[in-house]
């Protein structure tokens, strides 16, 4: 981070710091927190720096809890030394790049290969669904600060189909997605900065995706490691789904969905079910993979931020179109 920056935080923070008057309950807190996180600084600007946003983090996790009126609660966890503005920048994908995919998705131009048919006609969706339940969700994965949950949505959404259509559950590559959706490849994805769960499909049932195993993530965008257009996976179709709560309980009867969110306001989520994003400013800025649903609506999500986050790598998002979680949604089809 820039010196003349965390300078400037600091001065902006101190007066929020002496306010505080910081308790060594406080102190005790940061330091547990600190060690389990593994934290290490430039120097001491940057230590005071991350103590002061962590502090403030930590009044408004303890405020929220404090609360009787909430249905979810706030945690400590791998994001609480990191500002709200910078949260959004290291861990979600650049606003920009996703507009330009929107554009690219609803302009008349679009070379998408989705279709969009609407089953909110049909009574044939069950009161719950959970796939985890099923054995058709692979394991939490970590992206790191690395904008690529699209990488993430998508392969999930890959290897649950996988399972349901083969009875095979295996671990993609994300990290393949990441280093060859590149423009070389035909693709404006870019790496840690963001990208598009149905151009994954696209670039899958052309090259194929290969094994997490095969592949590893690390976080991120390197050169590509593929050549050849058969190197595992592939996916024949995918749809679109309509922007109705309808139409994704009836997608997720069939499989998981991958599904674009505004993950602003999520760092601190620990569990229940979240209605906490400002539904007036919806910026979609995170792919994850829905799931399931519970008896009364409520979205049952993956995240890719790992298991120490939410629930288990989880979170509960309640119904209808809470965070934008119904604009943009991708299913497999063949």
């Amino acid at each position: 981070m820039n010196s003349k920056y965390i300078l400037l935080s600091i001065a902006l923070f101190m007066n929020l710091y002496l306010a505080q008057n910081v308790s060594i309950e406080k102190l005790l807190a940061y330091n547990k927190w600190s060690s389990q996180n593994l934290r290490t600084f430039l120097n001491d600007e940057e230590k005071l720096f991350r103590q002061l946003v962590f502090f403030e983090n930590l009044q408004k996790v303890q405020d929220h809890n404090s609360q009787d009126n909430h249905t979810y609660f706030l945690e400590l966890n791998q994001f609480s030394d990191m500002t709200q503005q910078e949260f959004v920048e290291k861990v979600l994908m650049k606003s920009d790049l996703v507009d330009l995919h929107i554009q690219q998705t609803t302009s008349n131009n679009s070379t998408s290969s989705a279709t969009e048919v609407s089953n909110s006609t049909s009574n044939n969706a069950a009161d719950n669904v959970d796939w985890r339940t099923k054995g058709a969700v692979t394991s939490v994965k970590n992206q790191g600060q690395c904008g690529s949950c699209w990488a993430f949505s998508a392969a999930g959404l890959m290897e649950s189909f996988n399972f349901i259509k083969n009875k095979n559950l295996v671990n993609f590559s994300e990290q393949q997605l990441v280093d060859c959706m590149n423009f070389e490849n035909g693709y404006s994805s870019n790496g840690c900065n963001g990208g598009w769960p149905e151009s994954c499909l696209d670039y899958s049932s052309k090259f194929g995706i290969t094994t997490l195993q095969n592949y590893p993530y690390v976080g991120v965008q390197k050169k590509c490691n593929i050549t050849g257009t058969n190197n595992g996976f592939k996916p024949q179709s995918w749809k679109k789904i309509p922007n109705t709560s309808k139409d994704l309980q009836i997608a997720l009867n069939s499989s998981p969905v991958s599904v674009l969110v505004d993950a602003s306001t999520w760092s601190h989520y620990k569990s229940g079910v979240y209605n906490g994003c400002d539904q007036t400013k919806i910026w979609l800025n995170h792919a994850v993979l829905a799931v399931g649903y519970d008896s009364v609506g409520n979205w049952i999500v993956k995240n890719s931020w790992g298991t120490s986050w939410g629930e288990e790598g989880y979170i509960r998002i309640s119904p209808n179109n809470t965070c934008g979680i119904l604009k943009f949604n991708y299913q497999i089809t063949a």
